[in-house]
C-alpha cells in the first residue's frame, strides 16, 4: 500500500516538474505571440504607408510632360527629395525621393515610411519608364488592314482601339479593343491565341493614347523652316499621279537626314524615293507609291525585348531567329543568343545590346504621324520604315514588299500631351531607414 502511495507521489512530482517547465514557456510564447502580432500589424501599416508614397510619386512624375522633362533633366519637384513629411494617410508618415535613371527615360521613386508608434519603417523602390506607345510599331486609331505577300511588321506590336485585319500573319503581337480576323469565335471567350502571347481581341486594357502634341510639332517645323502648307507630292520633279505638282523634297539620302520635324499641313503623296530621319507629321492623308519609295541606307537597332513579338507559332519564332545583320561580310544572326524555342512571354531574357539589322530603301527613320489615313494599295511598293507610326485614321497597307521595324528610340522623336509610364521594377529596400533629418509626428 505504501509502495503504491509512493508511486503516486512520484508521478505527482514529475507532473508538477513538467508543468513548471511548460507553463512558463506557454506564458512566454503567448506574450511573444502578442508582440509578434503587434509588430506584424505595425509592419503592415508601414508597408501601406510606403505604397501610398510610391503612388504619390508616380502621380507627380506623370502629371504633365513638363514635370517629366524637368525630372529627366535633374530638376526634382518640390517636396520629392526626402525634404517633406506627408501625413495624409492614417497610421504614420512617409517621405518620397524622385530621381532620373537608371536608364534613359526612366525615373526612380523611393518611398520611406514610419509607422505611428515609431517602431516600424519600410522603404520601397519603383522604377518607371516613359514609353508613350510602349513596344508599339503601329497604332491605328481607326483600324488597321495588313495584306500583301511580303508586307510585315517587326519588333513591335500593332494596336488599335478598333478592328484589325491581319490576314493570317503570325507576328508581331496584335491588340485590339474590337475584332481581329484571327479570332474565329467573335466576342465570345477566348479572345486570344492558345497561349495568349500573339493576339488579343476585344481587349479593354490596350495602351492608353498618349495624345500627340501636333501643335508642338508645328512650331518645331516653323522654327526649322520645314513647314509645308497644302497638299504635297514628294519624290519626283514632274508627274501628276498625286493630283498636285511633284517636287524633289527629301528625294536623296542626306538632305532630310536632320532629325528635324517635317510638317505637312495637308496630304502627302509619295511618287518616288524619299528619306526622312526625324519626325514626319502629315495632318491629312499619306499615300505610299506603287514603286520603290525608300532612299536611305541605315541600320535598324534591335530592341532588347523584340523577341516577345514572335511567340505565337514555331514559324514565327524561326522568323525571329533567322533574321540576319547582312552588313557586309558573312551574314550573322541579329540575335545569336536567342533560345532554341520561345522562352515564354514572362521570361527575363533580353537580347544583347547593340544588335541591329542593315536595311536599304528606308523611307522614314524616326516617328511618323498621320492625321488622316495611311494607304498603300496596288502595285509592289518597296520600302523599309524604322520607328513608330501613329495614324488617326485607318491604316491600309497591301503592297507586296513593305517592312516596318519598331525602334525603341522613336520615342525620343515624339511630343505627347500626356505621360504614359510603365512600371519596370518594384522592390523592398530593407537597408534604408527613415531620414534622420525628418520628424514624423502623425
Amino acid at each position: 500500500m505504501k509502495s503504491g502511495r509512493g508511486q503516486v507521489l512520484v508521478g505527482v512530482i514529475l507532473l508538477m516538474l513538467v508543468l513548471a517547465v511548460i507553463v512558463p514557456v506557454m506564458v512566454l510564447y503567448t506574450q511573444n505571440e502578442a508582440k509578434w502580432s503587434v509588430k506584424q500589424t505595425q509592419n503592415m501599416a508601414a508597408f501601406q504607408l510606403a505604397e501610398g508614397g510610391i503612388d504619390r510619386g508616380y502621380r507627380k512624375v506623370s502629371e504633365s510632360t513638363t514635370t517629366w522633362a524637368a525630372a529627366m533633366a535633374g530638376t526634382i519637384p518640390a517636396g520629392y527629395n526626402f525634404n517633406q513629411v506627408y501625413t495624409d494617410m492614417t497610421g504614420g508618415c512617409y517621405a518620397i525621393g524622385i530621381s532620373s535613371g537608371p536608364d534613359e527615360d526612366q525615373a526612380t521613386v523611393i518611398s520611406i515610411s514610419k509607422q505611428a508608434a515609431g517602431k516600424e519603417a519600410r522603404a520601397i523602390q519603383a522604377i518607371y519608364t516613359n514609353s508613350p506607345l510602349g513596344d508599339t510599331a503601329v497604332y491605328g486609331k481607326s483600324g488597321v488592314v495588313l495584306d500583301g505577300s511580303q508586307t510585315d511588321v517587326n519588333w513591335g506590336a500593332v494596336i488599335s482601339p478598333n478592328s484589325l485585319t491581319v490576314n493570317a500573319r503570325e507576328y508581331p503581337q496584335f491588340w485590339s479593343a474590337g475584332s481581329i480576323d484571327l479570332d474565329t469565335n467573335g466576342s465570345a471567350q477566348p479572345n486570344c491565341d492558345s497561349a495568349c502571347v500573339g493576339w488579343h481581341s476585344y481587349e479593354q486594357d490596350i495602351p492608353s493614347d498618349p495624345g500627340i502634341d501636333v501643335d508642338g510639332f508645328y512650331f518645331d517645323a516653323v522654327s526649322s523652316g520645314t513647314l509645308f502648307v497644302g497638299n504635297q507630292c514628294w519624290g519626283k520633279n514632274s508627274g501628276t499621279a498625286c493630283g498636285v505638282a511633284c517636287s524633289m523634297t527629301c528625294s536623296d539620302a542626306t538632305s532630310c537626314k536632320t532629325d528635324k520635324t517635317y510638317y505637312i499641313q495637308g496630304d502627302l503623296c509619295i511618287e518616288g524615293k524619299v528619306f526622312v530621319q526625324g519626325r514626319l507629321i502629315v495632318t491629312g492623308n499619306m499615300t505610299l507609291p506603287n514603286g520603290n519609295a525608300g532612299y536611305g541606307d541605315e541600320h535598324a537597332e534591335l530592341p532588347r525585348k523584340a523577341w516577345k513579338q514572335y511567340g505565337r507559332t514555331a514559324a514565327a519564332w524561326a522568323q525571329y531567329r533567322d533574321m540576319v545583320m547582312t552588313c557586309g561580310g558573312a551574314p550573322t544572326a541579329v540575335d545569336p543568343d536567342a533560345p532554341a524555342s520561345f522562352p515564354g512571354i514572362t521570361s527575363p531574357y533580353k537580347s544583347a545590346a547593340g544588335r541591329y539589322k542593315c536595311l536599304n530603301n528606308i523611307m522614314v527613320k524616326g516617328f511618323t504621324y498621320v492625321g488622316g489615313n495611311l494607304n498603300q494599295i496596288g502595285g509592289a511598293g518597296g520600302a523599309d520604315m524604322i520607328g513608330a507610326f501613329y495614324v488617326v485614321g485607318t491604316v491600309t497597307v497591301t503592297p507586296n514588299t513593305l517592312h516596318l521595324y519598331y525602334w525603341d528610340d522613336a520615342g525620343d522623336y515624339m511630343k505627347t500631351t500626356s505621360v504614359i509610364l510603365t512600371r519596370e521594377s518594384w522592390k523592398d529596400l530593407p537597408e534604408r531607414q527613415w531620414p534622420s533629418w525628418l520628424t514624423c509626428t502623425n
